[in-house]
């Protein structure tokens, strides 16, 4: 009887003991999560509009929890180390005055790839410069909305546009910058939430590969939403 005691007191010590020591470790895992609502990313692009849908291109401008720097040289397009490119998709109007709104459906929801291009050649008239090199990350975008302002007869294409949508992400792998190693789902933890403008006057270029499509410039934040990714090693 009293060897039974002593080993249910020893297993509850070493019970005890587990827990403390996990406590510190929780403690770091979540200090290091960046709290919701935070500044993920700032990001450059590029809403491409043709016959078939939408489809969007771009760079990271800033990336939060991240000293490198995210250009090779001067900052701009041709430059960026970290870029981006989506599916194509097509989005239903809905028409509210002189405001019109694009809805794009839940399935299939466009995905977002990212890039690591330790050699820089973003051309906006290239869409394909922005869908080279190292994958470092994909997310799907839920249901977005594109809100079109002044859209009139005489300005059918409206003045501003406003984008909002919350994004998952899909994957993400680690990756070297500056001689560190970062991952995307570790640094906007289960996706994020995403606000950008774009404006609706098109600019003068020719898209190699999407004769008749227009471009139309766009800037924006994604923001931190909460819990962890899946990450793959």
């Amino acid at each position: 009887m009293r060897t039974i005691r002593l080993r249910v007191s020893v297993l509850a010590m070493a019970l005890l003991a587990l827990a403390i020591s996990m406590v510190p470790m929780l403690a770091q895992e979540e200090e290091g999560r960046p709290p919701t609502g935070r500044v993920a990313y700032h990001f450059v692009a590029r809403l491409l509009q043709g016959p078939s849908g939408f489809f969007v291109i771009g760079y990271v401008n800033f990336l939060d929890g991240v000293s490198a720097p995210l250009f090779d040289g001067a900052s701009g397009e041709n430059k960026a180390l970290m870029t981006f490119r989506s599916d194509v998709f097509s989005a239903a109007p809905l028409f509210n005055g002189n405001v019109v709104v694009l809805n794009w459906p839940p399935t299939p929801a466009p995905v977002v790839k990212f890039y690591l291009n330790n050699s820089p050649n973003g051309d906006w008239n290239q869409p394909d410069s922005f869908s080279s090199g190292q994958l470092i990350g994909s997310f799907s975008a839920r249901v977005g909305q594109v809100v079109i302002t002044g859209f009139s007869p005489t300005a059918p294409s409206g003045t501003t546009a406003v984008v909002t949508y919350s994004y998952d992400w899909v994957s993400t792998r680690d990756f070297s910058l500056g001689g560190k190693m970062y991952n995307l789902g570790r640094l906007s933890p289960g996706g994020g939430t995403i606000s950008n403008y774009v404006s609706a006057e098109p600019v003068l270029t020719t898209v190699s590969g999407f004769p008749g499509w227009v471009a139309l410039t766009s800037a924006g934040t994604s923001f931190v939403t909460g819990q962890r990714a899946r990450t793959e090693e």
